[in-house]
């Protein structure tokens, strides 16, 4: 008996996406971000534009004249025939095998193929072309002997509306065959045409309505990927010069975790951030992500803007089918959370076992400033400069860089090349005013200079001098910038480095995550508001402290260096206290206590290192070489996360380029006359004594107090003022000695032998 299957039009694709999203134009774009970074995308391209429609297959176009093109690019890991077959077109199939998770693409499909008007996908080795839920899968090489039978097919046509799918259909030929000689497209490439009529009037999927879909998506989440929108940033494209950086939702502090009581076991399945300053763009909103991206948004009474990270290995459980919300025991957690906020808010986002606070130091943040590409592109020519434009033959002989990426070993970083051509073709360089001069032996070079960096695109800025300058020229060039960089990085640098660590204090940040009595007795003992140089308390920990202020400092005025783009930031140091937890390390689950921790919020950095242990004494002593290189380490680690928060292979990069450039050397320096500078304010009066011997009978050291004191060596009374170590050392303060009503002293001075040691 021959058997049918059910056949679905397009048209009840259409009507499932509009019932089951409330606003499917945004939640397209937030399926498409979170496919690209489960894919593990580092760079995503989009382009929108209203474009003439064009058919499907042998189709000719639609009788919709327009459409709104959206091309969704990114170099993830892609998908494979059998993903694209078994998958992503296969109803209720997802990559863990339960149609109901947010994982496995989900209902992406129905708002990027099967409910709009055309679709190609290019992932791979393999090109789809369909129209609602008619595809076709081929391997690329196939693809092209398709397409050209289609091309012929359509030719025969005659029609306008031929003729446009025919100039569609050349166009993905022109791509497949690219991708093909470069053996495969890396990653995924989705093409999507939209009807831009389809809808209520303030919802219809136009090009501008699409845009400020995707702005209203970025504005929502943190995403690891970099984002291209018609080739510039989303920052250029939407114009956003109100000065609040990139166009994303910023994470701000852990206040809470969120729990569910699963199957008798109580899961941690989110963490809860908040963000109450001026520039949260998201008041009154609950914002729900997974790895940065947006889910969905909650609305709340509170002036906060609260942010809800899901856990991501427990994400497919978590969220429904269509990712717009989660379910069961998550769903009433996350409900119990906002009733909260509604009754309370203050106490609902307090932190659960958790303080934090800020100890005001006479000197407040430390100042972390980078080189400045103003500086270094529009201030005038030196005398000096002048004289090497008019005798470049005394330039010494060298190898001048011929591309980008010889620049940074010529000792000249990027950013300051592009910040000079943005500079030059807005006229404002030390170069433009020579231009017209022409006993200025490279006039000519630098007008063709500038009429080329008129058409330069953001981003091709640099390419364009390598392009339109001669070697002579150009090595001229890149030898002043770089001067000048090297004089305006010695500067910044050394202004970076002056901290006073022994007369005051910078602001020192405090962060409990666990304590237990112990620890807590050590919070009491380390607290810098017990530290006294008079009665000696405080001694160590705050040697150890300014040891660490000096690594992180080093690590700072490095990042300031290898990463010159990034922008000035306040900084301090402090304490991070923790308790062992199991933690997932990759091979296997351990005891795990947090060493240190960046708190970041409103672009100001607290780098914080976990001094003790868990039995509540010091965890290093920064006398110890050994000890100084953990600190040194940790200290790259956490400052690191300036540029990146994730520990994606941004973060990864910048760690490297801090280990490749960090001068231990200089930093173990800092630190030991950091600690020198301590303990010499704390023994300032006071005078070391070291037994040489362990002989009977009166020994130099003594010897050496009873002439010193000799009342107070006589009576006894020098133990008010000689503290006594374990390792046989004595520290005596020479003031209270002083002090001492002196009378007549055994006569031991006669006797020889004695030694004195300083701190």
């Amino acid at each position: 008996m021959e058997r049918r299957k059910v056949s679905t039009p397009k048209a009840f694709f259409v009507s499932e996406r509009d019932r089951f999203y409330d606003n499917w134009t945004l939640s397209f774009w937030r399926e498409d971000f979170q496919n690209s970074v489960d894919a593990g995308a580092r760079n995503i391209d989009i382009s929108v534009e209203t474009a003439p429609s064009r058919g499907s297959f042998d189709d000719v176009a639609p009788e919709l004249d327009q459409v709104t093109r959206v091309v969704f690019t990114d170099d993830g890991s892609g998908m494979t025939k059998d993903v694209l077959e078994k998958v992503f077109f296969s109803i209720g199939s997802s990559t863990k095998g339960d149609g109901d998770s947010i994982g496995g693409y989900g209902r992406a499909r129905l708002m990027t193929c099967f409910s709009n008007v055309r679709y190609t996908i290019l992932t791979n080795d393999r090109f789809v072309i369909g129209d609602g839920p008619d595809w076709e899968s081929y391997e690329l090489g196939q693809a092209v002997a398709e397409i050209g039978k289609a091309i012929v097919k359509l030719e025969a046509d005659g029609t306008e509306r031929a003729a446009r799918a025919i100039a569609g259909l050349r166009a993905d030929l022109d791509m497949i065959s690219k991708a093909q000689a470069a053996g495969g497209f890396k990653g995924c490439r989705i093409e999507v045409d939209l009807d831009p009529t389809q809808g209520y009037s303030w919802s219809r999927p136009t090009k501008d309505h699409m845009l400020k879909q995707l702005q209203a998506y970025l504005s929502e989440s943190q995403l690891p990927p970099k984002v291209t929108i018609n080739g510039k940033s989303p920052e250029d494209l939407f114009e956003l010069t109100d000065g609040k950086g990139k166009l994303q939702a910023r994470r701000g502090p852990v206040r809470r975790v969120l729990e569910a009581e699963v199957g008798g076991e109580t899961k941690t399945f989110a963490n809860v951030h908040l963000n109450e300053s001026d520039r949260a763009a998201h008041k009154k909103k609950v914002i729900v992500r997974v790895n940065g991206a947006s889910m969905f948004v909650d609305s709340i009474e509170a002036d906060i803007q609260v942010i809800v990270e899901l856990d991501p290995k427990m994400s497919r459980d978590v969220m429904t089918s269509n990712r717009d919300g989660l379910r069961g025991e998550y769903k009433k957690a996350l409900q119990a959370f906002l009733q909260e906020i509604a009754v309370d808010n203050k106490s609902a986002l307090k932190e659960r076992g958790k303080e934090k606070i800020t100890i005001k130091g006479e000197k407040g943040r430390i100042k972390a400033k980078r080189p400045s590409f103003e500086e270094i592109s529009r201030v005038a020519m030196s005398d000096e400069e002048v004289t090497f434009t008019r005798h470049p033959e005394k330039r010494p002989p060298r190898v001048i860089p011929a591309n980008t990426a010889q620049l940074a070993e010529f000792g000249l970083p990027l950013e300051s090349v592009e910040a000079f051509i943005r500079d030059f073709r807005h006229g404002r360089t030390f170069v433009n005013d020579k231009i017209w001069d022409y006993d200025f032996p490279y006039a000519e070079d630098f007008r063709k200079l500038r009429d080329a960096a008129y058409e330069a695109r953001w981003g091709e800025e640099t390419s364009f001098l390598f392009e339109n300058l001669s070697t002579e020229a150009r090595g001229w060039l890149l030898d002043i910038l770089k001067g000048r960089y090297v004089q305006e990085l010695a500067r910044v640098t050394a202004e970076n480095a002056k901290r006073d660590v022994i007369e005051d204090m910078n602001d020192i940040v405090v962060h409990v995550e666990n304590s237990n009595p112990t620890i807590r007795a050590a919070i009491r003992r380390n607290d810098p508001r017990n530290w006294d140089v008079e009665t000696g308390k405080g001694r160590q920990p705050r040697a150890l402290l300014v040891a660490w202020t000096e690594a992180c400092g080093v690590a700072v005025e490095t990042l300031m260096k290898v990463r010159p783009s990034v922008k000035d930031f306040d900084w301090t140091s402090g304490w991070c206290y923790d308790t062992a937890k199991q933690t997932d390390q990759g091979d296997r689950y351990r005891d795990a206590v947090t060493e240190a921790l960046c708190v970041s919020e409103d672009g100001k950095h607290a780098f914080l290192v976990n001094p003790v242990t868990e039995d509540g004494r010091l965890a290093f002593s920064p006398s110890d070489a050994g000890d100084r290189q953990k600190l040194i380490a940790l200290a790259m680690h956490e400052v690191a996360h300036v540029v990146e928060s994730w520990h994606n292979e941004t973060y990864a990069g910048v760690l490297t380029d801090l280990l490749k450039s960090y001068d231990f050397k200089e930093a173990n320096r800092r630190m030991r006359d950091s600690v020198k500078a301590v303990y010499a304010a704390y023994d300032k009066g006071k005078a070391r004594v070291q037994e040489m011997d362990d002989e009977p009978g009166p020994r130099p050291a003594d010897r050496l107090l009873a002439v010193a004191a000799p009342a107070a060596y006589r009576n006894d009374a020098l133990d008010a003022a000689v503290t006594r170590y374990d390792d046989g050392t004595r520290v005596v303060d020479c003031d209270a000695v002083a002090r001492i009503e002196l009378n007549q002293a055994p006569d031991l001075s006669r006797e020889e032998g004695y030694a004195v040691r300083y701190a």
